[in-house]
């Protein structure tokens, strides 16, 4: 059934972690540009968004077709808790149902949010959400105990049941609902699992150039 779901990429110009991450070099581009790319193309939103504080990230965008959200600048700095900011950007924006995409996932291609979305609409009604994750097989403790794993006898990594992390690459809910809740995660979600590598989301410096690497090779070989 069609849905009336709009694109949002929120970015900032400024990283705590990484200087200027979403606008430096990446390659041959950056990685706010290079997810306006890899969303701009797509025929599955109804609507492309981009909220931003910065003037200049705002002429990008618009340059790419998207629409702007001209963000107050206290809602892109860290004092702001992160349900603050969802409220207030869902709260400010049109559609029905919001697909968040971050920028910091470089490796993942617009088939990835093709796909998101083709799940999204054929998802069953006991699900409120549809969340982007990737599964991990390791061995992990949790208050000093095993959580996935019973250490005796010792399993074999490729045995024990894998746990799932959010990725980020993309999330989709009711517009309404992450105004409610002050989250893009529900009480009932669907999990959108994707490899290591697409999901792979760029916190810090190693993941960066790991990232920009992997795109290279993509690129040598296409």
């Amino acid at each position: 059934m069609k849905k009336d779901i709009t694109a949002l990429i929120p970015v900032k110009k400024t990283s705590d972690r990484i200087k200027d991450k979403n606008i430096r070099r990446f390659s041959d581009t950056s990685l706010f540009e290079l997810k306006l790319k890899q969303i701009s193309s797509l025929s599955c939103f109804d609507r492309l968004i981009v909220s931003t504080e910065d003037s200049e990230l705002m002429k990008i965008a618009e340059s790419y077709g998207f629409q702007i959200h001209n963000r107050d600048k206290k809602y892109s700095t860290s004092e702001i808790p992160m349900s603050d900011v969802y409220k207030y950007i869902a709260s400010e924006i049109d559609g029905e149902h919001i697909a968040w995409i971050n920028v910091t996932n470089p490796l993942a291609y617009g088939y990835i949010y093709e796909n998101a979305v083709s799940d999204y609409l054929a998802m069953e009604e006991s699900y409120d959400c549809l969340l982007s994750v990737v599964e991990l097989k390791d061995y992990i403790f949790f208050n000093g105990k095993p959580l996935n794993f019973k250490p005796n006898p010792w399993p074999r990594s490729q045995d024990l049941e894998g746990t799932l992390a959010m990725s980020y690459v993309i999330n989709i809910l009711r517009r309404e609902d992450m105004i409610k809740w002050g989250s893009c995660v529900g009480f009932s979600p669907y999990f959108y699992t994707l490899d290591q590598t697409i999901s792979t989301d760029i916190d810090f410096q190693i993941d960066f150039e790991f990232c920009e690497f992997i795109y290279n090779k993509r690129k040598k070989n296409i």
